[in-house]
């Protein structure tokens, strides 16, 4: 007889009950331990941050909270924080009244239309003797809060950590790896532990955004006077000045940024050496800035700083690829890097694309009009048009301003030939009061001589005389705008046929020159010593000297200078191959910005100037 069946033990009850519980006990561990459900956001994606949800009872949190939130944020290369000026700008587009808060909805709203993937919403009460920090991460599509982030803090003092603290949670939560977030400095150690310099800082940065200069510095003072060793305010006020062109009032607070700068984040750190070259008596800081954009791909900062000193030296298409990166919406600063797009578009003789790019610079600003879009204007010969451009400038707000609108005008009647005209413009503004700006209004008048072939040896003996105390302070940072006025000064007296003086300034003042790192100094001596040979009457000398520097990047006067060589030479096929490449670049003439756009007006006058071949 066979044995009966026996059930499998899985199918005997006891065993199914305990075999019931240790899957119920293995569901509930995997509930427990799994992780979280991964979130749309995808590496360098934006966030809107709402303004701080203060239940504490103490409106110190209010500013100081969300700027912690946004420093703390600020140390992430995975997520980007929409600007404040570009959440202005979006509130106005959206019609939203200016005294309603960034709360969640409002946030929302502003995510979807910017396309920011989340809104983070921060939030502080008290709760049993200590504080809870939070932050929710909300969905603006939704409007539904995708994940909670807290953490406590027994006494303010503690709420930086306890920033720190959720900020992390977040930025891992988010899909930045464990390692990344690891990597940042602690919040206290990276700004401040001081919630009152903390909320100065917030409010400075704010009155800066809305260019209400005095207010911002003021405020930058208090933070520092809470906090002596708060580097970003030491930072922020000497960006300040030196945007006032107080470049040596700025050093003092670099110095002590810098006495501090390991407690900065890397990010952080890269602005802050990118600033110390900034302010150095031999400035070129364009590796430092083009590292930090490299780096940091959002930096608008590195970004930007990188367009312009590749503009500066006439490297108009790698600049443009810099000023394309910072030009975004999310860059409050994008009117400026605009403004330097059209430089860019003007010196590769894109006039149309010049014009929008200046018109939107001007729409961001919120300017009438501005002496650029002129200089396209007249790159057109579109005189008319320019001339009621100038006519809608106004008042300039300060020195350089004022310059820049006699700059335009002398630009104006250079194009048309008329040393009439460009005298009239000298005198249409005051005198400069500053020494420097002094000194750069002189050799304005020495290049109209030059042009207008006028001058007088008394006048450019009286500029060398000038700037003989200013180029002795030789740890001053503004030594290399000094430098380069200097040479001009010494090509417009050999262009006068001043050669005792000039000869003299090469000889007095070599040594510092080749001191200098910045490239254009370099192209600048090169074409003082070309144009040396000149005078001695070495042509050729002159063409070995200026040959190699034609890569594209050469100042304009370098074809002026190797024309007049070719000339004496007596060469009329590559003479007429410099003056057809005057003609030809015609925008380059008006868009080179270094020297502070000193030459331009002789640039002009020299491509439209009859130049023949004289045997």
């Amino acid at each position: 007889m066979k044995p009966a069946p026996r059930s499998p033990r899985w199918r005997r009850s006891a065993a199914l009950v305990a075999l019931v519980a240790l899957a119920m006990v293995g569901a509930g561990a995997w509930m427990l331990l799994r992780p979280e459900p991964a979130i749309a956001f995808a590496e360098r994606d934006w966030v809107v941050l709402a303004d701080v949800d203060n239940a504490s009872g103490k409106a110190l949190f209010d500013d100081s909270l969300q700027r912690a939130v946004l420093m703390s944020l600020e140390q992430s290369r995975y997520v980007n924080v929409l600007s404040t000026s570009r959440v202005t700008e979006s509130r106005g587009l959206l019609r939203i009244p200016s005294g309603r808060g960034l709360d969640r909805e409002l946030a929302s709203d502003v995510a979807a239309r910017e396309g920011a993937r989340m809104v983070v919403a921060p939030a502080i009460r008290q709760s049993r003797g200590h504080y809870l920090v939070s932050v929710d991460l909300i969905d603006p599509n939704r409007r539904a809060v995708v994940r909670s982030y807290r953490a406590k803090a027994g006494t303010s003092s503690e709420v930086m950590a306890a920033v720190d603290d959720v900020v992390g949670q977040l930025r891992a939560g988010l899909g930045e790896s464990v390692a990344s977030v690891q990597q940042s400095v602690p919040l206290p150690q990276a700004s401040t532990a001081n919630l009152q310099a903390l909320k100065s800082f917030a409010l400075a940065e704010s009155a800066l955004g809305r260019r209400r200069f005095s207010e911002s510095a003021k405020l930058y003072e208090a933070a520092i006077d809470a906090d002596p060793d708060f580097a970003m305010a030491h930072i922020g006020l000497a960006r300040l000045l030196v945007r006032l062109d107080q470049r040596a009032e700025a050093q003092p607070h670099l110095a002590r940024a810098l006495a501090v700068s390991q407690r900065l984040p890397h990010r952080e750190r890269l602005y802050l050496k990118a600033w110390r070259n900034e302010l150095s008596a031999d400035a070129w800081p364009l590796d430092d800035w083009r590292v930090l954009a490299d780096v940091y791909p959002d930096s608008f900062a590195g970004l930007a700083n990188t367009s312009w000193y590749l503009l500066t030296d006439n490297r108009y298409e790698e600049a443009e690829r810099y000023a394309v990166g910072a030009a975004v919406p999310q860059n409050p600063m994008r009117a400026y890097t605009i403004a330097q797009l059209g430089w860019i578009q003007l010196g590769t003789n894109r006039f149309d694309d010049a014009l929008r790019s200046f018109r939107w610079s001007e729409t961001l600003t919120g300017r009438a009009a501005s002496d650029p879009r002129a200089d396209v204007l007249i790159a057109m010969r579109r005189y008319g048009d320019a001339q009621a451009v100038l006519a809608q400038l106004g008042k300039p707000r300060d020195e350089l301003q004022a310059l820049m609108n006699v700059r335009v005008r002398l630009l104006l009647a250079a194009d048309q030939d008329d040393c009439t005209g460009m005298r009239t413009a000298l005198s249409s503004e005051a005198a400069p009061e500053s020494a420097d700006f002094h000194v750069h209004a002189a050799l304005m008048r020495a290049v109209v001589d030059t042009a207008c072939e006028q001058g007088e040896a008394k006048a450019l003996a009286d500029i060398a005389t000038e700037l003989r105390p200013l180029l002795a302070a030789t740890t001053d940072p503004s030594t290399p705008d000094r430098i380069l006025r200097l040479l001009s000064l010494i090509y417009l007296a050999q262009r006068q046929g001043d050669h005792v003086l000039a000869n003299r300034l090469l000889a007095e003042y070599d040594a510092q020159v080749v001191q200098q790192k910045n490239p254009v100094i370099g192209k600048w001596r090169t074409m003082v010593l070309a144009m040396q040979e000149i005078g001695r009457g070495a042509p050729q000398q002159a063409v070995a000297l200026l040959q190699p520097m034609m890569d594209g990047s050469e100042p304009v006067q370098a074809h002026v200078a190797l024309r007049e060589a070719y000339r004496l030479l007596g060469d009329g096929e590559q003479f007429q191959k410099q003056n057809e490449w005057l003609f030809e670049n015609r925008g380059r003439a008006i868009a080179e910005v270094a020297n502070t756009q000193l030459m331009q007006a002789l640039n002009v006058h020299d491509t439209v100037s009859d130049a023949t071949l004289r045997r």
